[in-house]
């Protein structure tokens, strides 16, 4: 009887292994930068008509290259890049909002595999760029084909130090997945890391991602009592977070689903200082059009 347990427990395992390897084979056949796929999706946008001149100018000369580890990449490269230039288009009018006419450093926190860093390098090709991470090998990306500067994140941000300020900090979907406390001290990096008349554009869910919550239009993997708990928290206090399951693999507080609303954004940034808001766009950000888009300009103190 072991012997049969022993023996169906390897081709098991013979299973798992050769499932994952040819999850891995697909990922790289979709990720490399001359497969016929990525060339044809790339193609067929700059050929849609739906692009302005200068969105079409941006997407010719951004890098193809897409890292096999790159879990926002799914083999549709219309939504990968989509993402991209919306962002760039919300920091335009953030910096036109702030009368900032020059960009000289920039940082990308989170920058992942460079969703939206390929984009920033050649709208704002004099900026110097940092890469900033918890990912060490997407920060690792970064550096080898943007020409970043490396910067290894924390899990506690106040322990983050630069070692700069930047003009540009640019934070997408960081503030929607952070405990209380975490946010703030978010909050609190911004202030000390930008220069004075910098901004930084920060994406947060709010009422646009609460009405998507309720309706389950959008697949935020966790359960629906988590969804209960968020949604409790944000109607009374501004504020609602919510671990991802512990398949994810993140220690309990370390990562999930936060909801803050416009008005306990505001009054947080307030009671920090330094920092005063020129841009607000809800549900201005990313092919979902549910993460809100914040844009705070340091100021002289």
């Amino acid at each position: 009887m072991q012997a049969l347990l022993d023996q169906a427990i390897g081709i098991k395992e013979r299973l798992r292994v050769r499932t994952r390897l040819r999850e891995g084979l697909h990922r790289l056949l979709r990720t490399h930068p001359f497969s016929f796929r990525t060339r044809r999706q790339k193609e067929r946008m700059l050929k849609s008509g739906t692009l302005e001149p200068e969105e079409r100018s941006l997407l010719q000369a951004v890098e193809s290259k897409i890292s096999p580890k790159d879990t926002m990449y799914n083999g549709n490269i219309d939504l990968y890049f989509k993402d991209g230039l919306c962002s760039v288009r919300i920091i335009e009018v953030a910096l036109a909002a702030s009368g900032k006419l020059s960009v000289e450093s920039v940082l990308d926190l989170p920058c992942g595999h460079g969703r939206v860093l390929r984009f920033l390098v050649h709208r704002f090709p004099g900026a110097k760029f940092t890469a900033c991470e918890l990912d060490q090998d997407a920060v690792d990306f970064c550096k080898k084909i943007f020409n970043a500067e490396p910067l290894y994140s924390r899990a506690n941000l106040d322990e983050l130090e630069p070692g700069r300020q930047y003009d540009l900090i640019w934070c997408s979907s960081l503030v929607t997945h952070l405990r209380e406390e975490n946010v703030i001290r978010l909050f609190r990096f911004f202030r000390k890391n930008l220069q004075k008349g910098g901004i930084v554009v920060f994406t947060a869910q709010g009422d646009c991602a609460l009405e998507v919550m309720l309706k389950r239009e959008f697949n935020f993997c966790i359960t629906d009592e988590s969804i209960s708990t968020i949604v409790s928290s944000y109607r009374q206090h501004g504020f609602g977070y919510a671990d991802y399951p512990e398949a994810f693999g993140y220690a309990k507080g370390e990562y999930g689903v936060t909801l803050t609303s416009p008005t306990w954004i505001r009054a947080e940034i307030e009671r920090i200082g330094g920092l005063k808001e020129i841009y607000f766009k809800p549900g201005g950000w990313a092919f979902q059009g549910f993460q809100d888009v914040f844009g705070m300009m340091r100021h002289a103190e």
